[in-house]
């Protein structure tokens, strides 16, 4: 989740501009932290993202493409099954109890929610609806000031622990591309990156997962060496973008056959020669991607 100041900052575009599409076209409906201030999405960010370029750059109307934009999202609900409300009001006590266990230090009660959120839930449910926004609160109360980085460690090795547990399970499909997945130098939030490995390992992808903060010195070497055919790179922090441009320009120039994808709030409004290669971060969006480009 993300304040208006970073959208703002992401997208190049005024807050006013963003409280103004939200007032009155009601284009995205941000949550709101304890203290008030607006919360956008991955999905909220992309949605106006979309509305900038339809209106800067091909010269819509902002009424118009707000109209568009509600046809675009109907497209996108026809993949994606509507979730009921109760269970909606589930995740969210689970999360809930969940950040209580966690800050708290408590490792016996938090493995026990865990265990019975994993019972509760399909596993995609439970990393994408519960333990991935509950990461995301626990970085920004970090980033305020409310827990100690004691907790937010805590936190964070307890979760991908139970990541690295269903990432193993899952058989290896002969014949489908090998995946490098990483986070640049100097990124540390890697939840986004977690998820869409569990997804490709789900669907039979050999990943080497590096994870966060990988250093740039030797990557090349590792997709020649490992016949690495797509690398995943996700990334929170713009100013990280210019390490994913080099990579990404080395990569078409030494290894042209190496297919990129890009996720995360680092690329939104990025240059045109990124954009290529940024997927949402929807699990539809996967599944299409996968089918094009993977099978």
């Amino acid at each position: 989740m993300y304040n208006i100041k970073s959208v703002a900052k992401m997208l190049e575009m005024p807050a006013v501009t963003i409280r103004a599409w939200e007032r009155r076209y009601n284009v995205v409906s941000p949550g709101r932290s304890e203290s008030g201030h607006r919360l956008y999405t991955e999905q909220d960010i992309e949605d106006l993202r979309w509305l900038k370029v339809q209106t800067e750059e091909k010269g819509v109307s902002i009424s118009q493409a707000v109209k568009m934009l509600e046809i675009r999202r109907g497209q996108q609900r026809e993949l994606v099954p509507e979730v009921n409300p109760k269970t909606e009001q589930r995740y969210e006590g689970m999360s809930r109890n969940l950040y209580a266990a966690l800050v708290a230090l408590d490792s016996e009660k938090a493995n026990s929610l865990l265990d019975l959120g994993f019972s509760m839930f399909h596993y995609e449910e439970m990393f994408h609806e519960v333990l991935a926004p509950l990461l995301h609160r626990i970085g920004e109360a970090w980033e305020r000031g409310e827990i100690g980085v004691g907790q937010e460690h805590f936190a964070s090795h307890l979760i991908s622990q139970r990541f690295y547990q269903f990432f193993r399970v899952f058989p290896v499909q002969a014949g489908l591309p090998k995946v490098l997945a990483l986070c640049p130098e100097g990124e540390h939030h890697q939840i986004g990156l977690m998820l869409f490995s569990l997804f490709l390992r789900r669907c039979g992808a050999e990943v080497v997962f590096l994870g966060a903060n990988t250093p740039y010195e030797g990557l090349l070497e590792i997709v020649r060496r490992n016949r690495i055919r797509v690398v995943a790179v996700s990334a929170l922090d713009p100013q990280l973008v210019p390490w994913v441009e080099r990579l990404v320009a080395e990569l078409h120039q030494q290894e042209p056959q190496v297919q990129v994808v890009l996720g995360g709030g680092a690329f939104v409004g990025a240059a045109a020669s990124l954009q290529a290669h940024v997927l949402p971060g929807g699990l539809a969006d996967w599944k299409q991607w996968l089918v094009r480009v993977m099978l």
